[in-house]
């Protein structure tokens, strides 16, 4: 992907989020328990702890049970200043994810729940990993989730079988003719707008790690119990 359309579609996304702030943050009350026990799992007392891609710091309930220094952050103004209403007693910054506001070697963990997904491009998606390893200490922890937009997921799995060869062929037609890479498209909000999305693996999680020097401790998919939804995930480590 063109490195200036990339740019673009980042912060047409800030934008999006934005314009629908209040109604996304209303449909974002709630913390999916998978998540949140894969998170205290790895958060400690003390420990410094930064949120990429806060949104309305729905996950800093977590942190303060487990007694950590939160600071979240998001490139929403909106959704920030909807964080900072709800919980008055934490930090949330505005920034962005691909340069944050933050010197090397201040954090002791690190997380980004459903946030990768929206990032444009492998070029910024390399320096989204990047740049959370620079901020963490020397054996500090990096856990990311994102949505499973898998076409074999989100289809059903006869129909997957069906449609795999004719989905894939259109999508590279497209992707060809587009501004796109394979794996993008847009999914939309309410019918007003359209979020880019890029549909990982759990083979490029862990690629994208590995190549900014991340060591791998955990990765896989986590299955909403209560829902046909799942996230894939990873857990790295700086060495």
């Amino acid at each position: 992907m063109d490195s200036n359309y990339a740019k673009k579609l980042l912060r047409q996304t800030a934008e999006t989020y934005d314009d629908i702030a209040r109604s996304f943050s209303g449909t974002r009350q709630w913390r999916q328990k998978e998540i949140e026990d894969l998170i205290t799992a790895r958060v400690d007392a003390g420990k410094k702890v930064l949120d990429i891609g806060c949104g309305n710091g729905r996950f800093f309930g977590v942190f303060k049970k487990s007694g950590a220094n939160y600071i979240g952050i998001d490139n929403s103004k909106k959704l920030v200043e909807i964080a900072r209403q709800l919980y008055f007693d934490a930090r949330f910054d505005v920034g962005d994810a691909t340069d944050l506001p933050f010197p090397a070697e201040t954090f002791d963990v690190a997380v980004a729940v459903a946030v990768l997904h929206h990032i444009p491009s492998k070029e910024l998606r390399i320096r989204f990993f990047y740049e959370a390893r620079r901020v963490l200490k020397a054996g500090g922890i990096f856990i990311a989730t994102v949505w499973d937009l898998r076409p074999k997921h989100l289809l059903a799995a006869g129909e997957w079988r069906r449609l795999r060869l004719f989905a894939k062929e259109q999508t590279m037609i497209a992707a060809r003719l587009s501004k796109l890479d394979f794996g993008d498209f847009f999914i939309p909000w309410q019918n007003k707008h359209q979020r880019y999305v890029h549909a990982l693996t759990v083979n490029e999680l862990c690629d994208l790690s590995s190549s900014v020097g991340f060591t791998i401790l955990e990765s896989g998919i986590l299955k909403c119990h209560n829902s046909k939804e799942q996230n894939l995930y990873i857990v790295v480590k700086k060495q």
